[in-house]
């Protein structure tokens, strides 16, 4: 069963992205941030992978921030999956064009997303 990530932490997540590459501090709507947090919690889902890709394309295009939605999608996504066992072995560069060229093209969806995490995840054994 995996461990998913509370509105707390993704609150503190958001704050961090902030901080550290600038941007405004606030949520725009609570409720989608709650329904994106929820989204991979509802048993429909397949794997942690799959759990991933819902969690990222909901925060992505629900926008409950008032800044700095992908950034803290693909944040939250990242520690979603670190604290399931999981890391994205794509380095900094890799996963930044590929963020950006779906932010340029608008294709936060799922199946790119399932697809890229599958190609880009290793099983992390402490």
């Amino acid at each position: 069963m995996s461990e998913f990530i509370t509105l707390v932490e993704a609150l503190t997540i958001h704050t961090d992205q902030i901080d550290r590459y600038g941007g405004s501090y606030g949520i725009r709507d609570k409720g989608l941030l709650e329904a994106a947090l929820f989204r991979p919690q509802t048993g429909y889902y397949n794997d942690l992978i799959q759990e991933s890709a819902a969690l990222w394309e909901s925060l992505a295009q629900n926008h409950p921030f008032i800044d700095g939605n992908m950034r803290t999608a693909f944040a939250v996504t990242y520690t979603f999956l670190a604290l399931n066992g999981v890391l994205i072995s794509a380095d900094a560069e890799m996963a930044y064009n590929f963020i950006s060229e779906l932010y340029r093209n608008n294709k936060f969806e799922f199946e790119i997303l399932d697809q890229w995490l599958r190609l880009n995840t290793v099983k992390h054994y402490a």
